[in-house]
């Protein structure tokens, strides 16, 4: 136990990354009749990892624990382990291991083992350097592997068009971990730090320099969060990806970039724990900042659930559900930045979230490859009557969908309750305008609501449309969704656990006001009689929603191209790509090289004329 906490307190994120890559160097190693070893090896791994970070909780009690490497890349790597980033390095554990459990049915139907499991394990390690990294160089490095392994795991099925769907990917990807260098950058150069330290006070004395800071790092952490309008890449390449590859995604790598968002507000934008009650100009930047994003949020909201309404195919419509779920998350940050030192319900909702999305949203996604792997179809309107051939599988598909919607005694109903608290405050404690969100927030549950009650029917219930004879559910896809289905349970039965050991003591050592905590937060009642009305009111609209669109075929309607996101933002960032290179060389290149040939002969003339004239007078 000794060596455990001294693992712990000197070198938990050298130990992980050095494990990790042991693992990944012995991974290609590992042939033919090796494939099980190498199978569990990874498990092992993951689960040796996940082992240590929990054993590091009664660590935090006494304060952020924190690692420095001095001297690598130059500058040194600094580690720093709190409640925010701790919450979410341990679900990253957990979700991994999960997946891995699940991910042998998709790499058994497409091959390349070896390459799967490789870029799996790089991924990881990557996803728990960026969360652990306590500098802004080391999150930048640990980000940046990260994009690129990921985009490994999602291209896995290879094929012209997972590729292309793969190249939107890498661009936005690219796009963004420029736009967050660039906010780097800008923000060394103007407050001389590379860390995730309070600045409120730098900021409320500089000019628009600060929001341009701000705009760099939401535009780089949005688009891997999938936030509106950076979103298009996710359906695109969710598509195309593997059935885990795509729970992975969505269950944690989207959330890496929420947390850069949240990492940002609560940090680099917020005040010092001494001027928690200062004058309103020291959190002017965060509250405008905040109520621009809190506005962000609720259009990926609706945008997400929208589109997610009008999809027949299974991965479309839990594709752009990520996008719309994210937006909850990116709301409950804005919140948290637009109400400063009153904003904890924010900060807990958002985070909260997280976890709660990646936990039905992989449920989900398992159930749609469990589906998939014994129909061969994805159009949910081709399915139905599964539950009599499929019966595990529904029956953890319905607690996906439970969680999702937000019924109580579920996890989704938590979150969304402390979401929903979060923007009534912001309007309470803010600007009228607020209310609005409120509502939209409303009909976004709502439209959540209506839009699993279209993908249980048609998929479950109801006729089999299948020609296919199906032959029942798949065991390891069934253990990893039992797996996640009793997390959902457990957090939807004691709601106040996970915020009252986890969530409750990260906002403590943030600078939120303690009496706003005490009062709001602390033995915060779930089963308030108020959001159990808003949740009888959401599902009635919801229900409403899912008659009307099926009597009147809404769900079938298609949007014109000039709608679509990508024509406005992707499609005029390739063609900058692809031609800019050309134009270079057409303009300036060709010219360069004519005119070196021109000096080239002219010096090479006067060369031989001094050659001839110096004969003539030897």
């Amino acid at each position: 136990m000794g060596l455990t906490r001294l693992i712990i307190q000197l070198w938990l994120p050298t130990f992980i990354i050095i494990f990790g890559l042991i693992e990944a160097l012995i991974i290609p190693l590992l042939k033919g009749n090796r494939r099980l070893f190498r199978r569990i090896s990874v498990k092992i791994m993951i689960g040796i990892t996940t082992l240590f970070m929990l054993l590091a909780f009664g660590e935090l009690a006494s304060g952020p624990i924190i690692y420095e490497i001095p001297g690598l890349f130059g500058n040194g790597i600094f580690f720093k382990i709190d409640y925010l980033n701790y919450v979410l390095m341990v679900f990253a554990g957990i979700m991994f291991l999960v997946v891995s459990f699940s991910s042998s049915v998709d790499v058994k139907a497409i091959g390349r083992e070896r390459s799967f499991y490789f870029f799996f394990v790089i991924t990881y390690i990557s996803t728990l350097g960026t969360l652990m990294a306590g500098d802004l160089l080391s999150f930048f490095l640990f980000f940046e592997i990260m994009t690129f392994s990921t985009y490994a795991l999602l291209t896995h099925r290879r094929g012209p068009q997972v590729i292309a769907a793969g190249n939107t990917y890498i661009y936005m990807g690219i796009m963004g971990g420029l736009s967050i260098l660039s906010g780097i950058l800008l923000l060394s150069a103007y407050t001389q730090s590379y860390e995730w330290t309070n600045l409120a006070e730098k900021f409320s004395e500089m000019n628009y320099v600060k929001y341009v800071i701000a705009a760099f790092f939401i535009g780089g952490f949005g688009i891997k969060a999938g936030m509106v309008p950076f979103h298009f890449w996710v359906p695109k390449i969710y598509l195309e990806a593997p059935f885990s590859v795509n729970a992975l995604s969505s269950g944690i790598l989207m959330k890496v970039g929420a947390y850069g968002i949240l990492r940002m507000v609560s940090s680099i934008y917020s005040s010092s724990a001494s001027n928690i009650t200062a004058d309103s100009i020291i959190w002017l930047t965060s509250k405008n900042i905040g109520a621009f994003v809190i506005w962000l949020g609720i259009i990926t909201m609706i945008i997400g659930v929208f589109m997610a309404l009008l999809q027949g195919n299974i991965k479309l419509m839990l594709a752009y559900h990520s996008i719309s779920q994210m937006g909850y998350v990116i709301m409950g940050i804005g919140v948290a930045a637009y109400l400063g030192y009153k904003g904890p319900m924010g900060f807990a909702g958002s985070l909260y979230h997280m976890v709660n999305h990646g936990l039905f949203k992989a449920l989900l996604f398992l159930a749609a490859a469990s589906v998939f792997a014994r129909t061969k179809e994805l159009n949910m309107y081709h399915l139905g009557g599964l539950w009599k051939k499929m019966p595990i599988t529904a029956f953890l598909a319905l607690i996906g969908v439970m969680g999702i919607t937000g019924v109580p005694l579920f996890n989704g109903f938590a979150s969304k309750s402390i979401l929903h608290h979060a923007i009534v405050e912001a309007y309470e404690y803010g600007h009228p305008s607020f209310w609005f969100a409120e509502m939209l927030f409303m009909l976004v549950s709502a439209g959540t609501v209506c839009s699993f009650i279209k993908f249980y029917r048609y998929i479950f219930l109801g006729k089999n449309k299948t020609h296919s004879e199906v032959s029942g559910d798949l065991p390891r896809l069934s253990f990893s969704m039992g797996l996640l289905a009793i997390f959902i349970v457990i957090i939807g039965v004691r709601p106040s656990l996970f915020l009252d050991y986890l969530i409750i003591p990260g906002l403590q050592s943030f600078t939120y006001d303690p009496v706003f905590i005490n009062q709001y937060i602390v033995g915060l009642n779930f089963w308030d009689i108020a959001d159990l009305v808003s949740f009888v009111i959401i599902y009635i609209l919801g229900f409403a929603m899912f008659y009307i669109g099926q009597k009147f075929h809404l769900f079938q309607m298609h949007l014109p191209k000039w709608m679509s996101a990508e024509k406005y933002f992707y499609e005029p960032l390739e063609n900058f790509c692809e031609n800019f290179p050309n134009y270079c060389v057409q303009r300036y290149e060709s010219k360069m090289i004519f005119g070196d040939v021109y000096i080239y002969s002219v010096l090479l003339t006067i060369i031989m004329i001094l050659l001839v004239v110096s004969r003539l007078f030897v």
